[in-house]
């Protein structure tokens, strides 16, 4: 898995995406997902939803302090692990890339959560697969 994790600033959608380096190389490769909703077609694997976490041990000045100390926490953690179980499901199938959404909280789509989906090839005109 990454060593060093970028987190989101959590106020946005934003994703990492997870490839292959080259054709016969077996390395997979992070990089910072660009959305392209003409070309894009991404099938959702798994949503892990951030509930908050505990912070055992520490003092907080007030309740919303103590709240937001455990959502940021909860986030972190939910982010890691999302990223270590897509290229856990990148690695079962190295040709296809995997895509680590976080979703901001929306009313449309309920609680914030972060995503793994599957990004689908583009199908040319003439129905067949392109790889």
């Amino acid at each position: 898995m990454k060593k060093k994790v970028k987190f989101p600033d959590w106020t946005r959608m934003v994703g990492q995406l997870i490839t292959r380096n080259r054709e016969n190389d077996p390395r997979p490769i992070w990089r910072e997902y660009d959305h392209d909703p003409a070309g894009d077609s991404l099938s959702l694997r798994v949503t892990l939803e951030i509930a908050g976490g505990s912070t055992l041990f520490e003092d907080f000045d007030s309740e919303e302090a103590r709240a937001a100390a455990y959502l940021e926490r909860s986030r972190r953690v939910t982010y890691v692990n999302a990223l270590g179980f897509a290229e856990q499901l990148w690695r079962a199938a190295p040709a296809r890339q995997y895509v680590v959404l976080f979703r901001p909280e929306n009313p449309n789509v309920g609680h914030e959560a972060i995503c793994i989906y599957q990004r689908l090839s583009p199908y040319p005109a003439t129905g067949k697969a392109v790889q």
